[in-house]
């Protein structure tokens, strides 16, 4: 393999849970492929910090006073990538870690499909006994059901969608795409709207079969407070807004359901929903009004988005 410069960029927060940070940064510095690992810590207060600058000096680590979210602590540290030079930007998570050939085997794919804009590997639980749970359901929706039943993986399949835990990018799609739109997402989301950006500028997504990662998020399931799934709801109707995939006359329609919800007559019909509990039609009307709020600010986003260059770094 010709001489490429790799930059792997890993976004930190309170790492030392179950070991992260030392298997993630352990199994890069075992790579195949060489890699310089960059580092933005999100505030970390279990001693993340400390033992990245005792145990791996040779590390770019920048640390923020504060957590500055996924999407923009990537950023930061594809901005230093891109500056120095990097051909390849590997985003990984911090309770993530990846096989000798991982990094290897997707920069093959990019070698073989011109057209690659995102390559991942295939992701599977912290145990490395079974797929990682969220990897199998967006797998599982394209054409690799038969082949995984009949154990025919071919060496790389196309997708709509990867989730961000393992993503090899090119340098020619982050100066066409840009980074992480940080006006939109923080914590969530930000990798579904990256997509389909991706998409959009005629790049193309895939997953290598002949490598993998482990991704120990199991325990994380289960059954999750309000407040997390009123989250995941505005989460959704972010992407589903800030989609550029989608025509606007597509917005159009979405951002018109949201005006008319929020019309006299159907506030009306909803106090008479409520019983006439006045407290739970002020939450509604609450709602809407942020949704609505979401609604400019992914109008922006797509006008923005749909132009080429270094967008959000």
């Amino acid at each position: 393999m010709k001489t490429i410069n790799i930059y792997t960029i890993i976004a930190t927060y309170n790492g030392m849970r179950r070991n992260w940070i030392q298997k993630c940064l352990d199994s890069l510095l075992s790579s195949s492929v060489k890699t310089e690992i960059i580092v933005i810590d999100n505030g970390s207060t279990d001693g993340t910090i400390e033992y990245i600058q005792k145990k791996y000096p040779q590390v770019d680590l920048t640390i923020a006073n504060e957590n500055l979210g996924f999407a923009k602590a990537n950023n930061i540290g594809i901005r230093k990538a891109y500056d120095q030079g990097a051909d390849y930007f590997f985003l990984l998570n911090q309770d993530a870690w990846i096989e000798e050939n991982t990094i290897e085997k997707l920069v093959e794919i990019f070698e073989q499909k011109l057209d690659a804009g995102i390559v991942s590997p295939i992701h599977l639980n912290g145990l490395k006994n079974k797929f990682d749970q969220n990897f199998a359901h967006y797998f599982a929706n394209f054409h690799s059901v038969s082949d995984l039943y009949f154990n025919r993986l071919q060496p790389y399949y196309e997708v709509l969608f990867a989730n961000a835990a393992a993503w090899l990018i090119s340098r020619k799609c982050i100066e066409t795409v840009g980074g992480f739109d940080t006006d939109l997402f923080y914590h969530y989301g930000e990798d579904s709207n990256y997509c389909n950006r991706v998409l959009y500028h005629g790049f193309k997504i895939y997953i290598a079969t002949t490598t993998s990662i482990c991704h120990d998020r199991e325990d994380r399931k289960g059954k999750r407070p309000k407040e997390f799934q009123l989250l995941i709801d505005e989460t959704k109707h972010k992407i589903r807004l800030s989609n550029i995939l989608l025509s606007e006359k597509e917005i159009f329609a979405e951002i018109n359901s949201l005006k008319l919800r929020n019309s006299m007559p159907f506030i009306i019909l909803k106090l008479l929903y409520f019983r006439f509990n006045l407290s739970k039609l002020k939450s509604y009307r609450n709602e809407l009004n942020e949704l609505l709020k979401i609604a400019q600010k992914a109008k922006e986003s797509r006008r923005i988005n749909q132009k080429t260059g270094l967008h959000w770094l």
